[in-house]
């Protein structure tokens, strides 16, 4: 609300510093002397560059074109009146006219793209600065969550070889054989848990291989379908046929479709569509190949957007916010990205792009 006012408000602004000029133009405001008045209307031809680009500088090139459009209609019928004769005397001819008009339109590109070019370079700038913030947030994290990890998981080890020693001298269907496989049970889900911290902390690198991407697709779908079918989901395959093998490392991409393919199952519970799509598209002009995973689920919440790659930023109860942490760590060691979309008119997506590094 409070940015459309402010349009609203610049806006007005142009226009009445526009009109304010063109009047100046004309002589409507100071009349110019009974002696030589060609400065005089060469000062207001040149007050009309204030609006212009104030437009550019508020709306970018349409601003300054609008703007520059704008004050060329206003003053066309003086241009005219000069060709007649009518003002010869005052303005040099209309000639002089519309060349300042050439400039009005020349000056109001030019101030909107190099205002434009500023607003790229400056987003640009804090993208890389956000950046740059959010690896050191990483690094710290990682640290972190190693050395927890470590502490963690020796004896986690411990703790299930204790529990199955002492499930063997209860009887199964016993109430304590019960307890103890409810704790061997959690051990596991711990377990995992600390694999994510590894994994998060000390991601392995990256080993290419010749992969076709298509079968690391279907492999995920064998994974997923029979929880899919269960809650009504239907699994559409989307393929780019043409897509050759790429040199990649088909293990840990695996990881980051059927994590993306479990988060799409869970924001389907009351069923839907899951989409595999795999196009050939350019990242920063190299050739590249994307794969998206699409869902028609209820979607993200746009506040959430920005913070669904942060190490332990979830929604769910169950998760521990690593997943697409990690998948995002393993895509940036491709040379990729991951893109995340709303899917209209509902549901989310995640594009994979991945350059195809040549052997």
């Amino acid at each position: 609300m409070g940015a459309s006012f402010s349009s609203r408000y610049r806006v007005l602004a142009v226009v009445a510093f526009s009109l304010a000029t063109v009047a100046f133009h004309y002589g409507f405001i100071l009349k110019p002397d009974d002696g030589d008045p060609s400065l005089f209307h060469a000062i207001h031809g040149r007050l009309c560059y204030i609006p212009i680009i104030l437009g550019a500088i508020w709306f970018g090139v349409r601003g300054g074109v609008g703007t520059a459009l704008f004050i060329t209609v206003l003053t066309l019928p003086y241009a005219r009146s000069a060709a007649s004769g009518v003002h010869a005397a005052h303005t040099g001819g209309a000639i002089s006219e519309y060349t300042e008009m050439i400039f009005y339109l020349a000056i109001g590109l030019t101030a909107g793209i190099l205002i434009e070019l500023q607003r790229r370079e400056r987003a640009r700038g804090e993208k890389l600065s956000n950046e740059l913030a959010r690896e050191k947030h990483l690094s710290s994290i990682g640290q972190m969550a190693a050395g927890l990890a470590h502490e963690v998981k020796n004896p986690l080890g411990s703790i299930k070889g204790s529990a199955e020693i002492l499930g063997d001298d209860f009887p199964e269907g016993s109430r304590k054989h019960e307890i103890v496989n409810v704790l061997l049970k959690e051990t596991d889900r711990l377990n995992r848990v600390v694999e994510d911290f590894l994994n998060f902390a000390r991601p392995r690198p990256i080993a290419r291989t010749s992969t076709r991407i298509h079968a690391v697709v279907e492999r995920v779908i064998s994974q997923i379908e029979l929880d899919a079918a269960a809650k009504n989901i239907r699994v559409v395959r989307d393929f780019d046929e043409s897509i050759p093998a790429a040199p990649l490392d088909g293990e840990r991409l695996h990881q980051v479709f059927l994590n993306l393919a479990l988060n799409a199952v869970a924001a389907m519970p009351g069923g839907g569509t899951l989409v595999f799509e795999t196009r050939r598209r350019s990242l920063d002009g190299r050739p590249c190949i994307v794969v998206s995973v699409k869902d028609d689920g209820a979607g993200i919440d746009p506040d959430d957007i920005d913070r669904i790659f942060d190490p332990f930023f979830t929604r769910s109860q169950k998760g521990t916010g690593l997943g697409l942490s990690i998948s995002h760590t393993i895509v940036r060691n491709h040379g990729g990205r991951i893109e995340v979309a709303p899917n209209h008119p509902r549901g989310t997506v995640f594009a994979v792009f991945l350059p195809i590094v040549r052997e």
